[in-house]
């Protein structure tokens, strides 16, 4: 995983960076990385913005941070059953880039615990969602599956209650209902929403009442909106 910027540096300084990728350092840098161990490569230009794309605006630095260690869900979940309360994000099929580095940006905003997304057919963490995500991503426990539904079966398992979002005349007024203490919410695809599959294994659909002319908000204003009453009534 790849941070970008001077500040993404400094604040991981703490963290396990593998190795840090840099073009015309400023001694204050150097003297960085040499005071905290850090082992770090000075790229010449044509190396340095080949690689890294300069839309990222990484001020010639590039961090990159060692993997989480590989564990599972349910050993994560063992790892915190003393926890009273527990608030999960899945994320079904998230096709841009600027949506899921927002998403991740509101769950680290509000606490939470875990998010979980799929392998495929969503779009993974890269350089521009760590760079939406405003470094959310370093701080968050994530789970990167193959199967949604097993993950669900091993959350409900857990005790924990499934409230996804989505359009219909069956979903109830987020606002209106109860959140258990053990919460997961699942938000969807940008324009298909949560697939039928994973609604099926849901517990409550839930939807954000519109004033407007409009049908739904974009999903990630969509996520903040539910996160914040969920853990209002969660806290």
């Amino acid at each position: 995983m790849y941070l970008f910027g001077k500040k993404a540096l400094f604040d991981n300084l703490d963290k396990q960076i593998k190795k840090v990728y840099i073009y015309k350092p400023s001694n204050e840098i150097l003297t960085t990385l040499k005071k905290n161990n850090v082992s770090y490569e000075i790229l010449k230009n044509d190396v340095f913005f080949k690689t890294f794309d300069k839309r990222l605006n990484h001020q010639n630095i590039a961090v990159l941070l060692n993997n989480d260690d590989d564990i599972s869900l349910k050993n994560y979940l063992n790892s915190i059953r003393d926890q009273s309360k527990q608030l999960i994000l899945i994320v079904d099929s998230i096709q841009d880039p600027q949506n899921f580095g927002a998403i991740l940006r509101t769950a680290e905003g509000f606490g939470v615990d875990a998010v979980i997304y799929k392998k495929n057919n969503q779009v993974q963490i890269n350089e521009l969602v760590n760079k939406a995500s405003m470094g959310a991503t370093v701080n968050l426990k994530l789970f990167k599956v193959p199967n949604l539904v097993n993950e669900i079966n091993v959350l409900k398992e857990k005790g924990f209650w499934v409230y996804a979002s989505c359009l219909g005349e069956t979903s109830h007024d987020y606002s209106k209902v109860k959140y258990d203490n053990k919460t997961v919410l699942i938000v969807g695809n940008e324009n298909n929403g949560i697939s039928p599959l994973i609604q099926k294994h849901s517990d409550f659909k839930i939807k954000i009442r519109m004033f407007g002319k409009i049908q739904s908000f974009n999903v990630s204003v969509s996520t903040g909106i539910l996160l914040s009453e969920i853990r209002k009534q969660i806290n």
